[in-house]
């Protein structure tokens, strides 16, 4: 299976260059057809570089957008995951541990607790990326109906506790739907300057092998001219 690492796209778009450098110091080299004159070979070259400029920084905006999300769920002394716990104290004191309404938090906060919803490292798949969506958008969903289940409860909720009170509560659920959706539309965006990227390597690929064909029927197997250009792998 063929490598897909910024490294490997970097050393393609290296022997490119390379193959057009040589190209233009061959004397008496006529192109096949059109695309694959100089002009158009280098066209091509310069069009996956930008792509390429466009993958990275898409990239970046995703992990960030990502690394936002993951600050609302864990860590941060507004996440959910500290949040939960003195959500459940508040019921406790106030309802008692036996009362439904603190079963039933307690069953959404187990969910929430039970969900694995880490951050996609460089290199996961579309399967696993799409599994951590899920977890994410489980907790998001418990959390909404832990916050629908403690407006229910009217006075009997009234922590002392800011953070928890309820309209910081339904701020929080804004926030991290909004960051839900930064995530889809970075990934979005990701997924489609990629495949445009492969696109763009796939025919530099096909290209480069019909020009080195050219030079092997223009110049030879055996001349330097073909030796200069077959090693170098697009």
């Amino acid at each position: 299976m063929a490598s897909n690492t910024e490294a490997t796209f970097g050393a393609k778009i290296a022997n490119a260059s390379a193959i057009s450098t040589h190209l233009k110091s061959f004397i008496g080299y006529i192109a096949p057809t059109a695309d694959t004159s100089i002009v158009n070979y280098d066209a091509l070259i310069e069009a996956t570089k930008v792509e390429n400029n466009n993958v990275v920084l898409k990239k970046r905006e995703y992990s960030t957008a990502v690394e936002t999300r993951q600050k609302h769920f864990a860590n941060l002394p507004t996440s959910v995951g500290k949040l939960l716990s003195p959500i459940a104290a508040t019921l406790r004191a106030k309802l008692g541990k036996d009362a439904k309404e603190v079963n039933d938090i307690s069953v959404l906060i187990t969910k929430i607790r039970g969900e694995r919803a880490t951050k996609p490292k460089e290199g996961d798949t579309k399967e696993k990326i799409s599994q951590s969506e899920r977890s994410f958008g489980s907790m998001t969903q418990n959390f909404a109906d832990i916050v629908s289940t403690l407006t229910a409860l009217g006075a009997d909720y009234a922590p002392v506790n800011e953070l928890i009170k309820l309209p910081n509560l339904q701020a929080k659920i804004a926030e991290i739907n909004q960051a839900n959706n930064l995530v889809t539309s970075t990934y979005g965006g990701l997924k489609v300057s990629a495949d445009q990227r492969n696109t763009l390597y796939e025919t530099l690929a096909e290209r480069t092998q019909r020009i080195k064909e050219s030079i092997k029927s223009q110049y030879g197997v055996s001349s330097t001219e073909y030796k200069l250009i077959k090693g170098l792998s697009v």
